[in-house]
C-alpha cells in the first residue's frame, strides 16, 4: 500500500493584519462555494470572549502551511498488526489543513464541513467549540515549548493469539475492581479510557452527532486522525491510541452535549491511552458474539499494558448489550 499525507493541496494560508472577516475566513477553505457559508462555525467564532481573527487564525494558517511537518504514513490495513506516529506538531498540521478543509479521505474523512455547513445545530457549535478550544490551548503550549509529544496509533490483528476461554481458569480478584458512580473521565489515576467505537473508528467522518466516541475524539481531537489511518476492525482487531492528550471538558450527551472549558489538567502527565475497541450490535448471548467480545476486552486491555484502565457501559445503549453482563465480560 502506498503512502498518504491526507493533506488535499500543500497550500499557504495569509491571513491579512486588518480587516479580517468571516468571508476572508471562508474564501480560504478548499471546498465549492456553494458550501462556504458555514453559519455554525460564524456563530462559534462570534461568541468566543477573545478575537480569534487577531489571536488564533493567523496561528492556525501558520500551522497549516507548515508543510515541514508533513507525514506521509502507510495506513493500517484490516488484517494486519502495525502502528503508526505523529509528533504533536504533525498532528496539529493536519488538524489544522481539517480546519480550513483541506484534507484528504482516507479509510474515513476528518472533513468538518458536515458540522460547519447544517444550519445552526447545537450539537455541531459545540464540537465546533471543542476544536477551537484545542487550537487555542495548543497555541499556548506552543508560547512554553514544552510539548514534544509522539502520538502512535497501534492496530492489532489477535486472531492466532486468542484464548480457549473454556480452559481459562484465573479467578478475578475483587480488590482490582472499583466501582464508581461519576462519569468515567474522574478517573485521572487511570492510564487506559475505553472508547466504546464503531468499528468504522467514529463512524469514519465528523458528524453533529455526540455517542460516547464522539464526544471522546472532540474533548481529545488529534485522536480524529484515527479516522483516517484505520481500516474498519474485523472481529478480532482492536486499536490503541498512545499520546492524545485531553484539552476540553464537557457535559451532557447526545442532544444535551455542550462545551465547558479546557480540561483542568491539560497540562497533565498522565496521559491516558485510548483503547478502541467495537462491541457487537446483537445476539449478545450467542457463543460466537460472547467470544468475539471476550476477545476484544482481553485484546484491548493486555495490549494496552495498563495497570489501571476506565470503562463503563461498553457494548450497551445503541450497542444493545446487557450492563451486567458486559460489565462481567469486560
Amino acid at each position: 500500500m502506498s503512502t498518504i499525507t491526507f493533506i488535499a493541496k500543500k497550500r499557504t494560508y495569509i491571513i491579512p493584519q486588518v480587516d479580517v472577516t468571516f468571508q476572508t475566513l471562508t474564501n480560504l477553505f478548499f471546498i465549492d462555494k456553494k458550501y462556504r457559508p458555514c453559519p455554525n462555525l460564524e456563530l462559534v467564532i462570534r461568541q468566543l470572549n477573545f478575537d480569534f481573527y487577531h489571536d488564533l487564525l493567523p496561528i492556525i494558517a501558520r500551522w497549516a502551511s507548515d508543510h515541514a511537518q508533513s507525514n506521509s504514513v502507510i495506513p493500517l490495513q484490516a488484517g494486519t498488526t502495525a502502528c503508526v506516529t505523529y509528533t504533536s506538531n504533525q498532528a496539529r498540521y493536519i488538524l489544522a489543513n481539517a480546519f480550513f478543509l483541506n484534507t484528504t479521505t482516507g479509510y474515513g474523512s476528518i472533513d468538518f464541513i458536515d458540522i460547519y455547513h447544517v444550519p445552526f445545530d447545537r450539537v455541531a457549535i459545540e464540537r465546533i467549540r471543542c476544536l477551537i478550544e484545542y487550537f487555542r490551548l495548543s497555541s499556548q503550549q506552543e508560547k512554553d515549548d514544552n510539548d514534544h509529544r509522539i502520538i502512535s496509533i497501534e492496530r492489532y490483528s489477535y486472531g492466532e493469539e486468542l484464548l480457549d476461554w473454556k480452559k481459562q481458569l484465573v479467578s478475578i480478584q475483587e480488590s482490582k475492581i472499583n466501582v464508581f458512580i461519576d462519569r468515567m473521565e474522574a478517573s485521572e489515576e487511570a492510564h487506559g479510557f475505553v472508547d466504546f467505537a464503531n468499528k468504522k473508528i467514529h463512524i469514519h467522518s465528523i458528524m453533529p452527532s455526540a455517542t460516547q466516541e464522539e464526544i471522546l475524539f472532540s474533548c481529545c481531537p488529534e485522536a480524529f486522525l484515527a479516522i483516517l489511518v484505520c481500516d474498519t476492525l474485523r472481529s478480532d482487531e482492536i486499536v490503541i491510541l498512545r499520546g492524545c492528550k485531553r484539552f476540553v471538558d464537557y457535559s451532557g450527551y447526545g442532544e444535551t452535549f455542550k462545551f465547558v472549558g479546557s480540561h483542568l489538567n491539560y497540562n497533565s502527565t498522565n496521559i491516558q491511552d485510548i483503547l478502541i475497541m467495537d462491541a457487537c450490535l446483537s445476539n449478545h448471548f450467542s457463543q460466537y458474539h460472547i467470544d468475539r467480545d471476550l476477545g476484544k476486552v482481553w485484546a484491548a486491555f493486555s495490549k494496552a499494558k495498563n495497570e489501571i484502565i476506565v470503562t463503563g457501559n461498553w457494548g450497551c445503549g445503541v450497542f444493545g448489550g446487557d450492563p451486567t453482563f458486559k460489565f462481567l465480560q469486560q
